[in-house]
């Protein structure tokens, strides 16, 4: 399981969670380990609400993770430019000599 998404999946993913559909049942194989832990922590009356709050708060760090990183490609793509402007300005400051 990947822990990075493209900006596609990304644009999908925040799309697709921003509707807020009717629940839906699904068959997931989970370890005894967990589905015990899961039990101790929520009940099993509350199991469910609790795997959906996790796969949701994963998907929000994917989200927010893809989103890290589409900004630090944006402040790379300009830095060398927004070095040059500060290296520029900093000449404008100094003393002459």
């Amino acid at each position: 399981m990947a822990d990075k998404i493209s900006e596609r999946a990304a644009a999908e993913l925040e799309r697709v969670l921003s509707r807020h559909e009717k629940k839906q049942k699904a068959s997931v194989s989970l370890s005894g380990e967990l589905i015990r832990a899961a039990d101790v922590v929520a009940g099993k009356a509350q199991r469910s609400a609790l795997l959906e709050r996790a796969v949701r708060r994963y998907f929000r760090h994917l989200l927010r993770r893809a989103r890290h990183e589409r900004d630090l490609r944006l402040i790379e793509a300009g830095a060398e430019v927004t070095n040059r402007k500060s290296d520029t300005l900093l000449d404008l400051q100094s003393w002459p000599e």
